[in-house]
């Protein structure tokens, strides 16, 4: 067997392979005669079948599946061997097809194409380009808010007996007919609805409510919500398709009165919410606050300036890719069939997703950049204890976050993403690390200004 390369351009090969009869022949002989042995053909006991009878019969596909599998190991083995930096995987030349016989073997000339991995130069990170790192303050009314929602959380509830602004009122709502009387048959359910969400209209009809009144109004007009919505939410209809059988005239009786009241600020109150390792004082409290507010807003606007700084690197790092060898292997290697309008239509999105991975690998092996295990076990565990706060459970105990890190830690899909996780954040640490980073303070809604802008 021999193997050679022959330059088509500067990053595309050709990789010529002379496979000999002898170098793949015993190979085809011994699968034949280890088919015969499991086989199963009517009129043969089980691992009597005559090997001429299987050569017969599945010879050509025990014949083409050697030849591929003898041919990409030989490819592959030449390409490592020789160091050759490739780009996606190689694939037959253009006009190659393996035309076999199991009873005419002969010498097998065969010929792939590789796309060779261009140059990345990173000297535009080397001329330490600008960037804006915007910085968010929060205010005193983010925290006064953030106060609220939490005692809200926290809050007890009340049954009065008038209604108040923000109550949640349960009424028995029935429809009527034209004369203003119970329509047979018609909708009849139980329903609450918040105050703050009616219009203004019926907002200061139904303040002026006391327990078991009642008043006459369109439902579907109640508030700045469709028909069908209301139907759904309000009257409680599962079956929309007779809807248009419903009316727009409803009595609806105020049954009961629900308050919330928010949770007061005390010692109870920290013990409820942050445990015993919390804020013991209101300022306290608001410190925590405005530390986690800023904390989040740094994370956002890191994100911000991680996206320019990608978007600067896209713009200014530019190299050639081997584009004609690229479409090829795509219609070749996807799964399902592939027009070439499509390839053609979503190939500018592929190159810009290959162009950032290569110059994520660039950066990689010039920094020398690698994950160890216990920066894939600590980021496991940080990730298994964002989980778990998802869920509520903040204070569940180390011996059930161990529990949760070792199933994770055991699952291969998870170390392989979490590895990759680490490995792109080194990567932008050190795009962060190379430019410079001038820092100006905005508002949050200037700066929400700025991301719907992006």
């Amino acid at each position: 067997m021999t193997i050679t390369q022959e330059k088509i351009d500067s990053l595309r090969s050709k990789v010529k392979v002379n496979l000999k009869k002898e170098d793949y022949e015993p190979q085809v002989k011994k699968q034949l005669k280890s088919l015969s042995k499991v086989v199963q053909i009517k009129g043969f006991r089980p691992g009597m079948v005559p090997t001429d009878l299987v050569k017969k019969m599945y010879g050509n596909g025990v014949l083409a599946e050697e030849l591929n599998k003898i041919l990409n190991d030989e490819v592959y083995k030449y390409i490592n061997d020789n160091k050759i930096d490739i780009i996606a995987s190689p694939i037959p030349a253009e006009g190659q097809k393996l035309d076999i016989d199991i009873y005419g073997l002969r010498d097998i000339d065969f010929d792939y194409e590789i796309g060779h991995a261009p140059d990345v130069s990173l000297s535009y990170l080397d001329k330490a380009p600008t960037f804006t790192k915007y910085s968010i303050k929060a205010d005193d009314k983010m925290i006064d808010e953030e106060v609220d929602r939490i005692r809200k959380r926290f809050a007890t509830y009340e049954y009065p007996e008038t209604v108040g602004d923000n109550d949640i009122l349960t009424f028995t709502i029935e429809e009527l007919d034209k004369e203003g009387n119970l329509k047979p048959g018609g909708v009849s359910t139980v329903s609450s609805i918040m105050v703050d969400l009616l219009k203004d209209t019926y907002k200061t009809q139904v303040l002026a409510l006391k327990k078991q009144e009642s008043f006459e109004a369109d439902v579907f007009d109640l508030m700045d919500r469709d028909r069908e919505s209301m139907a759904k939410n309000v009257l409680n209809m599962n079956d929309l398709a007779k809807l248009s059988e419903v009316g727009n005239r409803f009595r609806l009786t105020l049954n009961n009165i629900t308050r919330s009241v928010p949770a007061v600020v005390n010692e109870e109150f920290f013990q409820k919410v942050y445990g015993d390792n919390g804020p013991k004082t209101e300022a306290e409290m608001r410190a925590n606050i405005k530390a986690d507010l800023e904390a989040y807003f740094d994370g956002q606007t890191d994100s911000y300036v991680v996206n320019d700084l990608y978007k600067g690197i896209m713009e200014n790092v530019e190299f050639p890719l081997p584009d004609d060898f690229l479409k090829r292997w795509i219609d070749l290697t996807n799964e399902k069939p592939i027009s070439q309008e499509e390839i053609e239509r979503d190939y500018p999105q592929f190159a810009k997703s290959l162009r950032w991975s290569l110059i994520q690998k660039k950066i990689k092996e010039q920094e020398n950049l690698d994950v160890t295990e216990d920066e894939i076990r600590e980021r496991v565990r940080t990730n298994v204890i964002h989980q778990l706060y998802g869920y509520g459970l903040k204070n569940i105990g180390e011996e059930w976050v161990e529990q949760f890190m070792q199933k994770q830690l055991a699952d291969k899909k998870v170390l392989s993403q979490t590895r990759d996780q680490i490995l792109e954040d080194k990567v932008l640490n050190y795009v962060k690390s190379k430019a410079t980073l001038v820092e100006k303070e905005v508002s949050l809604d200037e700066f929400k200004a700025l991301m719907e802008k992006v």
